[in-house]
């Protein structure tokens, strides 16, 4: 792949798993925002598979030894960073869809929720099964980046060329932008299109498909609100807000030390 992302990708752990929860980050997010995920499907009962960018040598070990329920993959690359930070950004909110490619691949998976790294479940999430690809759809808007929402995305098998065409997206728009023309003049819709390509990709992909079910219609189901069956810090500038923080390592202290270390 052009400008070399996903091309030293290791899967660490493996492990069958029907339908797992599938996010990515580094260090940074995985201690700060990831951990919560991860621990609130430990909670709910539902398996996860992080793909870990450019990872330390702790983070991997504690996940490795994590104390957990559920069945946790757990695979990593390394990522040049000393790029264009829009480009590297871009690559960030897209890693998850690569991963999720290879995991189908494989056979590792049926189905999956590909997911920010900054969601907590309420709940588990379960759908019927004439549900085969849910996806987080806001047709009104007139922009690509508003028009689908990356915090929680729902494929199986079947309806994985959903994947494939965000991942053709991505690649194209990666290969024909000029990030550097990127500047702190231009307003945050504007920029959002150029650089935040999961749900601009995702927008792309969803116009050749012919049906799916817009989970943006279930009420209460993932919003930036606490008591969604999907909270996403996301919206409201939650994730730089210290009463949220507090908030989660209260809620998650009984399981803490399942986790060696919580930053």
């Amino acid at each position: 792949m052009k400008n070399n992302f996903y091309k030293n990708c290791e899967i660490l752990q493996k492990k069958q798993m029907e339908l797992p929860v599938i996010f990515q980050c580094d260090d940074y997010y995985f201690y700060n925002f990831g951990i919560y995920n991860l621990l609130s499907c430990n909670e709910v009962g539902q398996d996860v598979h992080i793909h870990l960018i450019n990872p330390s040598n702790k983070l991997v070990s504690d996940l490795i030894n994590a104390d957990l329920d559920i069945k946790l993959g757990i695979s990593y690359e390394t990522v040049n960073t000393l790029i264009n930070q829009y480009k590297l950004k871009s690559y960030y909110y897209c890693a998850r869809y690569f991963i999720a490619q290879e995991l189908f691949e494989k056979n590792f998976i049926d189905s999956a929720y590909i997911t920010d790294c900054d969601i907590i479940f309420n709940k588990k999430i379960t759908f019927e099964k004439n549900v085969s690809l849910g996806i987080l759809h806001y047709p009104y808007h007139n922009n690509l980046w508003k028009q689908t929402g990356a915090n929680f995305t729902y494929v199986t098998s079947q309806r994985r060329s959903f994947i494939d065409n965000t991942i053709n997206e991505y690649i194209s728009r990666l290969e024909n932008t000029n990030f550097d023309l990127i500047s702190d003049k231009m307003d945050k819709i504007t920029k959002a299109n150029i650089f935040a390509l999961d749900q601009v990709c995702m927008s792309l992909a969803l116009q050749k498909e012919t049906y799916f079910t817009n989970l943006a219609e279930i009420p209460k189901f993932c919003s930036k609100h606490r008591d969604s069956d999907i909270w996403s810090l996301t919206g409201g500038n939650q994730k730089n807000d210290p009463k949220v923080h507090d908030f989660l390592k209260n809620k998650f202290s009984p399981q803490v030390y399942r986790i060696n270390t919580l930053q």
